[in-house]
């Protein structure tokens, strides 16, 4: 039993210690991954990162601020990372901006219908021209030109919809007979 024993210890203590070493590294690395996460978290604790830190660091802040739902934060960000030299921190800043006002135009279209269309139409335009910014920039980015088709083909929908609604409501106005100078039959021969 005491040889069978030793045996198994010789055949299997090096892959032991291999695996001990391996969950040590991993381990390792970890704690350094949270040890960067955390110092991350201290800068965003701070509202936000200094105007002159890095366009990748303000851009991840403006990512986190969309997670988070402060809108306004988040656009003043994507704004700051668009005037970066970076043209790939650029583009990316530009899309996302676009596609944060893209959001809010759909947001706000649900909420209150074509009713809300007079606050959609800027949120459209910005985002067109977003979209166009980040086409300029890499014009062969194929998500930038599905959301871009994708506002194109939104604000044409909104408007007919809009305009069939004032033509019914024209209909019924119509319907109604006019009262006065135009109930007159025939044409006017001169000033009344």
């Amino acid at each position: 039993m005491a040889h069978r024993l030793k045996i198994w210890a010789l055949k299997w203590l090096p892959w032991m210690f291999l695996l001990w070493l391996l969950s040590l590294i991993v381990l390792a690395w970890s704690g350094y991954a949270l040890y960067q996460a955390g110092i991350y978290n201290k800068h965003l604790s701070h509202k936000t990162l200094q105007n002159n830190a890095a366009p990748d660091a303000v851009f991840a802040d403006a990512s986190y601020w969309v997670a988070h739902k402060d809108i306004e934060k988040a656009l003043k960000l994507y704004a700051l990372a668009a005037s970066s030299k970076d043209s790939s921190v650029r583009k990316a800043a530009h899309y996302n901006m676009a596609n944060v006002y893209l959001r809010q135009a759909n947001q706000l279209l649900e909420e209150t219908g074509l009713d809300g269309w007079d606050k959609v139409t800027p949120l459209l335009a910005i985002a067109k021209e977003s979209y166009r910014e980040a086409l300029r920039l890499d014009p062969h980015w194929m998500d930038a030109k599905y959301n871009y088709e994708l506002v194109l083909r939104l604000a044409p929908i909104i408007e007919s919809s809009k305009s069939r609604r004032s033509e019914e409501e024209e209909e019924v106005t119509q319907e109604t007979p006019p009262e006065g100078w135009p109930a007159i039959p025939g044409f006017p021969r001169g000033m009344p």
